[in-house]
């Protein structure tokens, strides 16, 4: 009986093993970016229902390749009801000094959503990743912010 147990249990313990590694391999082939950040808004207000923001953050990332650094981000933020849309430029550096710029844009409700992220330039092994097209999700608390985009990588 115990030896029966233990094969069972090896044959769970290898399906998961499998199933770990295979998706794994699925998710090889993708660039996952998270951020961290504080944000600070400029507002002018127009109404009650419409404002203008200029927007810029500063924080901390890393990647699934290891990488890690630091970013700063400058754009704009238009909020009418409760809808946004927000067009910011980041310049991303890692910790070998290597650098990347990207746009992201977003048509959402006000306080996170999904949008786009493009990478527009880029130096040392970032030059490959020019013109990648990532979506993004991104979640505000206050003026903190939690990104996060995941990239198909071409080949």
């Amino acid at each position: 009986i115990i030896q029966t147990l233990m094969e069972d249990n090896m044959k769970y313990f290898s399906t998961i093993l499998m199933s770990l590694l295979l998706i794994n391999n699925i998710n090889a082939k993708d660039y996952l970016f998270e951020g961290y950040a504080i944000s600070e808004l400029s507002t002018i207000e127009i109404s009650d229902n419409f404002k203008f923001s200029a927007y810029t953050s500063e924080g901390m990332w890393d990647d699934n390749n290891g990488d890690y650094g630091n970013e700063k981000c400058s754009g704009y933020l238009k909020q009418q009801n409760q809808k946004v849309e927000l067009e910011i430029f980041c310049e991303t550096i890692n910790q070998n000094n290597e650098k990347f710029w990207n746009s992201r844009i977003r048509k959402s409700d006000k306080g996170g959503g999904i949008g786009k992220m493009t990478i527009i330039n880029g130096t040392g092994k970032y030059k490959n990743f020019i013109g990648y097209e990532c979506p993004y999700g991104v979640n505000y608390k206050k003026q903190y912010a939690w990104f996060r985009a995941k990239c198909k990588i071409k080949n």
